[in-house]
């Protein structure tokens, strides 16, 4: 068809195999093989002249739109290929939003507007059955993970700092240690939904011979810090949500405390390629705001 639109347009059997590379018996085989398969004869030829008969002056408009939407279909293919078209399911924790991620994401939007980008929040361990059970294609959660098949890429931590009522005695430090924390009225996450977080806070009190007082469950840590302004009690959180700011509460660090590990999770073996494009986007934006808390620490 490509062979019957170049003669058509050029009349002119030599330039036409010229202009797609063939010689001039192959274009000429071509053209009858159409003809052929069409059941009627397309042009007319002979020793000096070529042109469209009626039934190829009617084919030859169908045969242009076929062409094209030939190459938007080998377009389109090779977009999605190279993740610049389709459609992204992007999973993340209510922690992963509060970090530089939303930026990453807008960056992302912009770069490739052709992606459909569908959010979904939820805890770390239902994001793993998320992306077992194809419901979403890339997750942003906190490592370890539990479920088999999954790949893990670890992305910039996030720094945990404490959140007090702003009326606690202890609010005007510039840092606390765990000692300082000794049977104080703790706010924590369920083991359940972090068990290594969980483990590593608990083990910090320990070490510090400090009792761990945990007086209720909660999650997220957007609701603890809520929690906390209402005077239940204080509790952990990460930089991220401190950032965002509590009427009523106060963040301080405490020493030794531990980082909050965040990562990309896909299931094996590859990402698509729009959840790779956006991986490198992610990388980047939390890279940098990791590099510049360090530096507004230092």
């Amino acid at each position: 068809m490509e062979c019957f639109v170049a003669v058509a347009d050029l009349l002119h059997f030599g330039r036409a195999a010229s202009s797609l590379h063939l010689s001039q018996p192959a274009l000429s085989g071509r053209i009858r093989s159409l003809e052929t398969e069409v059941g009627v004869r397309l042009l007319d030829r002979d020793r000096r002249s070529v042109a469209l008969t009626e039934a190829g002056r009617a084919f030859l408009p169908a045969a242009r739109e076929t062409l094209a939407a030939a190459h938007a279909a080998s377009t389109a293919a090779r977009r999605t290929a190279r993740g610049e078209s389709g459609q992204l399911r992007l999973g993340f924790t209510v922690i992963a939003f509060h970090t530089s991620l939303p930026r990453g994401v807008q960056q992302y939007r912009a770069q490739y507007p052709d992606v459909v980008v569908d959010l979904v929040e939820r805890n770390s361990p239902a994001l793993e059955e998320a992306l077992v059970s194809g419901e979403i294609d890339l997750a942003i959660l906190h490592p370890p993970l539990r479920q088999p098949g999954l790949v893990v890429q670890e992305l910039p931590a996030e720094q945990l700092v404490l959140a007090f009522p702003e009326t606690h005695p202890l609010a005007d430090r510039a840092v606390l240690t765990f000692a300082d924390l000794d049977r104080e009225p703790l706010l924590a996450a369920p083991r359940a939904i972090g068990p290594a977080l969980y483990d590593r806070l608990m083990a910090a009190f320990a070490q510090a011979g400090a009792v761990a007082q945990v007086v209720q469950e909660v999650t997220p840590m957007t609701t603890l810090t809520g929690l906390v302004a209402a005077g239940s009690g204080i509790g952990f959180v990460t930089q991220g949500i401190a950032n965002a700011r509590r009427p009523g509460v106060t963040f301080t660090a405490v020493r030794g405390a531990p980082d909050l590990p965040l990562a990309a999770a896909w299931l094996s073996p590859d990402p698509l390629p729009s959840a790779n494009n956006f991986l490198a986007i992610a990388r980047r934006v939390l890279t940098d705001r990791s590099a510049e808390a360090s530096a507004s620490r230092a």
